[in-house]
C-alpha cells in the first residue's frame, strides 16, 4: 500500500506515527525546509475544552499511543475584560511549544517517524491521487478542502504575535477579551518559562493593514511593556468542510476543518481526525463516521461564534463578573461538567441584560 502525506505538522506526523504502527510508511512532502512553522509560539491545551475527558495528554497517550510532553501545567487562568478580571486556579490544562524548538510538538512527533520527509517539496495533490493508493492533507490550511468539497467559512482571523521577555509565572495565562483591539477575538500571554513569554493577539475580520495598529493598542493598553525579541504575522481560517474523505484522499486537521472556531485551537481535534484516518487507510473503516463525533464538538463551538461575533465591551464585562460569582467559578472549572454547551446561554443572557431598559 502506497500512502503520501502532504504536510509535516502535526497532523500529519501523528497520522505518519499512526500508520507506521499499523505497518505502513508513508511518503510526506512539505513545502518548507523543515519541521514546524517558521515562528515559535505557545499553545494552549485547555481542559475545560475537551470535557468530558478529565486530562487531554494523558487520554491522547492512552487513547492513541501518543506522548506529548508539555512545557508546563497551566494552574491559573486569568481572564480580562476592559473592565473586569477574574482569577481561576486549579488543574487547567497545559502549555505546548509549538515552532522550531527542541520541545515543539512537531519536533516532538517528528523523531517518532520513520517515514521519509520530503523538504522542500508542494506536490499537486492530483497527481499523486493518481500514483499513490491514499493521500492525505495536512497542509493547515483549507485551500485544498475548498477544491473538493463545500467549505462554509465559520471565522477569519488576522493574528500577530511576538516572544517576550521578562518575568513570568510559568504555570499562570493570562487572556484578555476586548473589541477595541481584537473584535471578537482575544489575545493572551502564555510563558515558556520564568523569563520568556508567547504574546499573540487574534483579531477576527481584520485587515492585513489594520493588524499592526491594533497590535500596538493591546501592548498599550493591557501595558504589556516587555522587551519583544521577534514578531510574526499570520492569518487564521476556521470553516467547516461538508465532506473529510473524497475518493482517496483524506483531509484532515485544520486541512479538514478540526479546528474549533471560537479559540482557534485544534490539537486534540487535529491529533483524532489523524489517527481515524490512517485507521480508516489501513482497516477500511468508514472515515466520515469516525470523524463524526470531532465535528459534533466543532459545531457546537461554531454556535458559539455565532453569538461571540455579536458581543460588545459590555458584555465581556457581565460574563467576567458572571465567571467571578462562587458558585458559578465551582460549576465550571471544579466539576467535569461540559460547560461549553451552556456558553452559548450565558453568551444570550448577558446580551439580555445588556437590552433590558433601565427603570
Amino acid at each position: 500500500m502506497k500512502v503520501a502525506i502532504i504536510g509535516a505538522g502535526m497532523s500529519g506526523l501523528c497520522c505518519a506515527y499512526t500508520l507506521e504502527k499499523l505497518g505502513i510508511h508513508c511518503d510526506i512532502y512539505e513545502r518548507k525546509h523543515t519541521i514546524g512553522s517558521l515562528y515559535s509560539f505557545g499553545e494552549l491545551l485547555l481542559q475545560i475544552i475537551h470535557r468530558p475527558v478529565k486530562d487531554p495528554l494523558e487520554f491522547i497517550k492512552n487513547q492513541y499511543g501518543i506522548f506529548i510532553e508539555p512545557l508546563s501545567k497551566v494552574n491559573t487562568v486569568i481572564m480580562n475584560s476592559p473592565n473586569n478580571t477574574a482569577t481561576i486556579k486549579g488543574n487547567l490544562g497545559y502549555i505546548l511549544q509549538r515552532g522550531q524548538g527542541e520541545e515543539s510538538i512537531e519536533n516532538q512527533l517528528a523523531n517518532n517517524v520513520n517515514s521519509k520527509i520530503n523538504f522542500n517539496a508542494n506536490p499537486d495533490y492530483r497527481e499523486l491521487a493518481k500514483s499513490y493508493d491514499y493521500v492525505v492533507i495536512a497542509t493547515g490550511n483549507n485551500i485544498i478542502a475548498k477544491q473538493l468539497t463545500e467549505f462554509k467559512n465559520t471565522v477569519s482571523s488576522k493574528v500577530k504575535g511576538g516572544i517576550a521577555l521578562g518575568e513570568f509565572e510559568p504555570n499562570t495565562v493570562c487572556i484578555w477579551f476586548n473589541t477595541r483591539y481584537a473584535r471578537s477575538g482575544f489575545g493572551y500571554l502564555v510563558p515558556f518559562n520564568q523569563n520568556k513569554a508567547s504574546i499573540i493577539l487574534v483579531s477576527t475580520y481584520t485587515q492585513k493593514e489594520e493588524l499592526e495598529d491594533m497590535w500596538q493598542t493591546f501592548l498599550y493598553q493591557e501595558k504589556l511593556n516587555y522587551e519583544i525579541i521577534e514578531t510574526f504575522e499570520t492569518e487564521l481560517d476556521v470553516g467547516i468542510a461538508d465532506r473529510h474523505q473524497i475518493d482517496n484522499i483524506y483531509l484532515i486537521g485544520n486541512a479538514g476543518g478540526f479546528l474549533d472556531p471560537f479559540l482557534g485551537f485544534g490539537l486534540l481535534n487535529s491529533i483524532e481526525s489523524a489517527v481515524y484516518a490512517a485507521e480508516s487507510i489501513v482497516h477500511g473503516y468508514n472515515y466520515e463516521k469516525m470523524v463524526n463525533k470531532i465535528m459534533k464538538k466543532v459545531n457546537m463551538f461554531s454556535d458559539f461564534r455565532i453569538a461571540v461575533d455579536n458581543m460588545k465591551n459590555e458584555d465581556y464585562d457581565r460574563i467576567v463578573e458572571m465567571i467571578k460569582k462562587p458558585l458559578v467559578r465551582s460549576f465550571i472549572y471544579n466539576t467535569n461538567v461540559n460547560v461549553i454547551k451552556y456558553l452559548r446561554s450565558i453568551v444570550k443572557l448577558a446580551n439580555t441584560k445588556a437590552k433590558k431598559p433601565s427603570n
